[in-house]
């Protein structure tokens, strides 16, 4: 064993500081006081110099007073008190570093080279067994927080997983609710803003014979038919890209040109309103005999400016306002059953497509003398059949 070196640290006070490093602390007091010898003092100071291990660090050290922090490349220690042990480094004064000591008061620390420190491990076996047992503590508590970290990254995973469900349920609700671009609008912003439009070609639908039967029917049988009748109309919106604005009662309400504006709309609107009665008059004779469950549908149409826009903040409605709005719905309450009444705004736009009746001029309450006419059917040239209510492809793509 080496000659013991001059201490400033009582022996006692090494053991008491060795009792305390966690590869240490099972050994017997006989064994720490022979290891306690071996060790050197040394003092460090701030901004001192250490090599890492893998360039010249060969050292450990056991903190016995003062408090430092050691930076490390992009690596900063905690702060290491008495007690603790850092390495493997060795100190130097260069000016060329790769760690430095940041320290809070000048420090004492126990140095223990590698040679000394692999003698006195061959030498106390029972150093080397607590060694390993640190090591397959630490190795396991690695690994446990490994696994935790996976079982935590697989919780969050699955209710990532649960939100995306959720939010694509909400923005396919949005979207069925809303027109694509509005229901777009709002869930980048929150909101969306009201916009006027030169063009729009307003519909208004309602039934004959439903006052009749909502005295007579069930209401949930009243509202199956009306379900039936408007998921009907619904697809013939969406296939000629119109949009369909909302139900009230037995009243349907759609508009084409928002809230993308076209030229066309006019024209789609009609051939929709077409089909629309043909529908009905199809229904009508599948359910002859049964005169509770026979409606028959009124129409009016009119084309001109409007506003369209999302009103409400917590249950979205997409709306249109203006005097085009209130004549559509005078040309359906003016209009008769089974037949397409519209404006004579409307009537200038699709005159050289369909085959139309003028009414003349007729009195309408809050708006004085109108131009009416009634839309018979498609021309023959754009029609697919002689039934006049189906428009050709060609003549579709020609608008």
């Amino acid at each position: 064993m080496n000659k013991e070196p001059a201490l400033k640290v009582s022996i006692e006070e090494r053991v008491d500081i060795l009792k305390t490093v966690e590869i240490f602390s099972s050994v017997d007091e006989k064994m720490l006081t022979e290891i306690a010898v071996e060790l050197n003092e040394i003092d460090l100071y701030p901004k001192q110099t250490l090599f890492h291990k893998g360039d010249k660090g060969n050292t450990m050290y056991i903190i016995v007073s003062g408090i430092i922090q050691i930076h490390d490349g992009d690596y900063i220690f905690d702060l290491l008190q008495k007690g603790q042990v850092f390495g493997e480094y060795s100190i130097l004064d260069e000016e060329v570093r790769s760690a430095s000591v940041s320290g809070v008061t000048h420090s004492l620390l126990l140095e223990l080279k590698q040679d000394i420190f692999y003698r006195i491990m061959m030498k106390h076996v029972s150093i080397i067994r607590r060694l390993l047992s640190v090591l397959i503590k630490r190795a396991r508590r690695q690994n446990e927080l490994e696994e935790k970290i996976f079982e935590g990254n697989r919780i969050i995973q699955r209710k990532n997983q649960q939100l995306d469900v959720e939010k694509q349920k909400s923005d396919t609700l949005l979207f069925n609710i809303l027109p694509g671009e509005i229901a777009k609008e709002l869930m980048l912003n929150g909101r969306s803003e009201a916009r006027s439009y030169n063009l729009v070609t307003v519909l208004f639908a309602d039934f004959k014979g439903f006052t009749r039967s909502s005295e007579q029917m069930l209401a949930t049988d009243i509202v199956k038919h009306l379900e039936y009748y408007f998921t009907a109309f619904d697809e013939i919106m969406e296939k000629y890209k119109l949009e369909k604005i909302k139900t009230i009662g037995d009243a349907y309400m759609a508009a084409g040109g928002i809230p993308q504006p076209n030229k066309r709309n006019p024209v789609d609107m009609v051939c929709a309103a077409l089909e629309m009665q043909h529908f009905m008059h199809q229904c009508k004779e599948d359910q002859a005999g049964d005169s509770d469950l026979i409606w028959e549908l009124r129409v009016g149409i009119n084309t001109g400016p409007l506003v369209a826009g999302v009103i409400g903040k917590k249950k979205f409605a997409y709306d249109v306002w203006g005097d085009t709005v209130n004549i559509a719905s005078r040309m359906e309450s003016s209009g008769e059953i089974n037949k397409i009444n519209i404006s004579e705004p409307t009537y200038q736009l699709i005159k050289d497509y369909f085959k139309c009746k003028s009414r003349g001029e007729i009195y309408v309450k809050g708006k004085g003398i109108m131009n009416m006419y009634f839309v018979e059917n498609l021309r023959a040239e754009f029609s697919r059949d002689s039934t006049g209510f189906r428009p050709t492809q060609a003549f579709l793509d020609s608008i």
